[in-house]
């Protein structure tokens, strides 16, 4: 029997290679489904390898599996076939960029029934009641999209955000369709150079796939509707600094505010419609993850992290912004999947995967839409931080300088030298300290002793007036 292999075998197949065949309830919570689907898409898989033992255990199947090399998978698909949920998103991105579809047009096209189409429509129209947009279908005449220009904006943009997020491994009749619309020199080269410029300036690269969410912005907001009278784009509705200082004062930093300000007026970010500067505050606010009114929700969300994590946080500016945008985010009601699947490309090592994978599944039950993306790059940002500080922890060896004299000189070596002394230790005391004591780092304010600490990472601090 054939079997259609769908852009969701692709994943599992590419999660399990991540997780080295492990970590099942990772792969079911990432692909929000239940195990039942996971072990028949693994199945699925495993009858596309000529030769093979025809195993019936599933731990042996996957271990099969992972011995074989993907481009034998990508050799025996000839055509990624579309599942319902990609028909749907596909569908609604038509629809959304069109405001109309042809049905009879799309089932021949996209190789489905008018009545799997009918059903696929019921769900559209669920998932853009959200934005307040509405569909009518007229016999005859096809479907179209009913609503407000600004809710079509704000929908676009999100499926927008998640085409450009998924682009590589969503099936080929989307390229088909909209590579040509959202790939042209404007967005690819125009503007892209524009938005580094910006993210530079504005200190945006602070999260994964930013650049995606900027460009998602640009494209629904101001280039799908590229009549904007020039009286009435940002950079003349806000010429004056004052203007401009009132509306992104709780964006960008004081200091860069004259330079962004000329930025915006020479950027096609500068030309967006006075309209949606609300709109556009709220795409910098994610992006920069700044949310002075969630501040107060701060320290009880702080809590949930320790303990979820198991770590010490001691608050600082990116996990304030990172726990901001997850408090923001939980409780957004037009949540969409995204696959955001990046990490594949990140060396990383077993432990790190291991410790993200183990950190995601618990924050989900808390941020429901957090991103294993983001996941990675909190453990990443905790685990170097931690590491600075134990780098910072030195044990202090001394060897003819009296030991009140030291702790009386303690504070200042640790302020003038960035460390932290956590003890005292005579040269001669060193080895038997050092047989029941691990040590890291040891630190010296007399030269000469280096010479006999060469097994140990050493220090040469300077007693400061």
């Amino acid at each position: 029997m054939a079997i259609n292999i769908e852009t969701k075998h692709l994943r599992v197949l590419k999660l399990l290679k991540f997780t080295k065949g492990k970590h099942i309830k990772f792969l079911e919570i990432f692909l929000n489904t239940n195990r039942a689907n996971i072990n028949s898409y693994i199945r699925d898989l495993y009858e596309l390898i000529p030769n093979r033992k025809n195993q019936s255990k599933l731990d042996q199947i996957i271990e099969e599996i992972l011995n074989e090399d993907f481009s034998l998978f990508k050799s025996q698909v000839k055509k990624v076939a579309l599942s319902k949920k990609d028909r749907i998103f596909f569908l609604t991105l038509r629809l959304l960029l069109k405001t109309t579809l042809n049905l009879q047009y799309l089932s021949t096209h996209l190789e489905v029934s008018r009545r799997t189409l009918n059903d696929d429509i019921l769900q559209l129209k669920k998932d853009l009641e959200v934005y307040n947009l509405t569909i009518e279908s007229l016999p005859g005449k096809g479907i179209f999209l009913e609503g407000n220009l600004l809710n079509r904006k704000r929908a676009l943009c999100t499926y927008i955000y998640k085409y450009l997020v998924e682009e590589d491994n969503l099936p080929e009749i989307f390229k088909e369709y909209f590579s040509s619309v959202f790939h042209i020199k404007e967005i690819d080269e125009t503007f892209q150079e524009d938005m580094e410029n910006f993210i530079d300036l504005a200190q945006c690269d602070i999260f994964f796939y930013n650049r995606e969410l900027l460009k998602s912005f640009y494209i629904s907001f101001k280039h799908l509707d590229d009549d904007i009278p020039e009286e009435n784009q940002i950079k003349n509705q806000l010429s004056s600094l004052e203007k401009f200082n009132y509306y992104f004062s709780d964006i960008f930093q004081s200091s860069k505010m004259k330079t962004i300000h000329d930025f915006f007026k020479d950027s096609l970010l500068g030309e967006i419609s006075m309209e949606y500067i609300f709109n556009l505050i709220n795409i910098l606010k994610i992006s920069k993850g700044l949310f002075p009114e969630r501040s107060l929700d701060l320290p009880d969300h702080y809590e949930v992290f320790r303990e979820i994590l198991d770590v010490d946080l001691k608050k600082d500016e990116f996990l304030d912004n990172f726990i901001s945008r997850a408090i923001f985010c939980k409780v957004q009601k037009h949540y969409l999947p995204i696959y955001e699947m990046s990490f594949l490309n990140l060396c990383l090592d077993e432990k790190t995967v291991e410790k993200a994978i183990d950190a995601y599944i618990k924050l989900k039950d808390n941020y429901w839409n957090l991103s294993f993306t983001d996941v990675i790059s909190l453990y990443l940002y905790i685990s170097s931080k931690q590491n600075q500080e134990e780098e910072k922890n030195i044990i202090l060896v001394y060897n003819t300088i009296p030991k009140p004299l030291l702790k009386q000189l303690k504070s200042k070596i640790e302020v003038h030298n960035n460390v932290v002394i956590t003890n005292f230790i005579n040269i001669n005391s060193l080895t038997a300290f050092s047989n029941k004591n691990p040590i890291k780092n040891i630190g010296i304010i007399e030269p000469l002793l280096e010479k006999s600490l060469e097994e140990f990472k050493v220090k040469n601090l300077i007693i400061p007036a």
